[in-house]
């Protein structure tokens, strides 16, 4: 399975110098000595960076009054509140822009407690682009009269359409919902990442968790039915064939933790306290 695309970050170490590399962003700065004090509480600045990226910005630049604890305040802290925010009035927001974002560049400048933060973003999948796949979505829940289905019937229909609509992307070249959707291939993410789109349209809560699938880089969803959550994997269920033969499974469809054989979540979803807000049903759901 492809990795989950990660972006990179460089993690500032002391003024007019470019920082070391870490995992997530890339920050460079040039910032004069006495900024560092204490954590700031700025909403707005979010915001504006939450709007940069929805809306598909290449490049957006912030000022910011005030003291910080650290330059990393504008890269771990800010990017993961934006990512954190789930407005429930779109889908295009939490996890789907998570993995819709490539990678983020940061440079900071500034004198005393005044910054100028120009935040640089490359994406998977473009404005334009969720766009088609927002209307797409509408189009196909509008002819599959999606509002008269149960809770199930809606989970079982978008899972079979995403199996029968693509196809895996052995080039791992197509990451996204797009991808999956429009171009009809794509990886692991790209099906995660419609699967949420579409499980969120319908009114089903849905999460993206990522972890390995046997031993290698590999996302999913859970989802809400009847007050508990189960795994659900279009992938797998979606397996290639010598005969490039379109397969439907359910091996991996409504499944308890016990019975998702091959997945091993990542440590922020295999808390207690993940477990506590996301209770995983003991056993698989049965339907058939």
């Amino acid at each position: 399975m492809r990795k989950i695309t990660k972006t990179l970050l460089w993690i500032g170490i002391i003024a007019f110098v470019l920082f070391g590399v870490n995992f997530r962003y890339h920050i460079s700065s040039n910032v004069s000595m006495g900024v560092l004090s204490e954590k700031p509480d700025n909403e707005d600045f979010v915001l504006q960076v939450r709007e940069a990226m929805l809306n598909g910005d290449e490049k957006k630049v912030v000022t910011y009054k005030g003291n910080v604890k650290s330059m990393e305040w504008f890269t771990e802290d800010v990017i993961d509140q934006v990512y954190a925010i789930d407005d429930k009035s779109t889908s295009d927001d939490y996890d789907y822009l998570k993995y819709k974002v490539n990678s983020i560049y940061a440079h900071i400048v500034g004198i005393g407690s005044k910054l100028t933060v120009t935040y640089e973003f490359k994406y998977n999948e473009d404005y334009e682009e969720t766009k088609l796949v927002d209307e797409t979505v509408k189009h196909l829940f509008k002819k599959w009269q999606i509002d008269n289905l149960s809770d199930f019937e809606k989970i079982k229909k978008i899972h079979d359409y995403i199996i029968n609509n693509a196809s895996y992307d052995t080039s791992a070249k197509n990451y996204s919902a797009y991808d999956n959707l429009i171009g009809k291939s794509s990886t692991c993410q790209g099906y995660m990442s419609i699967a949420y789109k579409m499980f969120t349209e319908a009114g089903i809560p849905c999460r993206i968790i990522t972890g390995t699938g046997n031993d290698d880089s590999h996302g999913w969803d859970i989802v809400k039915l009847n007050g508990l959550w189960y795994n659900i994997d279009c992938t797998w269920d979606d397996p290639l064939t010598r005969s490039k033969k379109n397969l439907l499974l359910y091996e991996y469809f409504l499944k308890s933790d016990k019975d998702f054989t091959g997945h091993i979540r990542d440590k922020e979803f295999n808390t207690l306290q993940f477990y506590e807000a996301y209770k995983m049903a003991p056993t698989s759901y049965e339907w058939e």
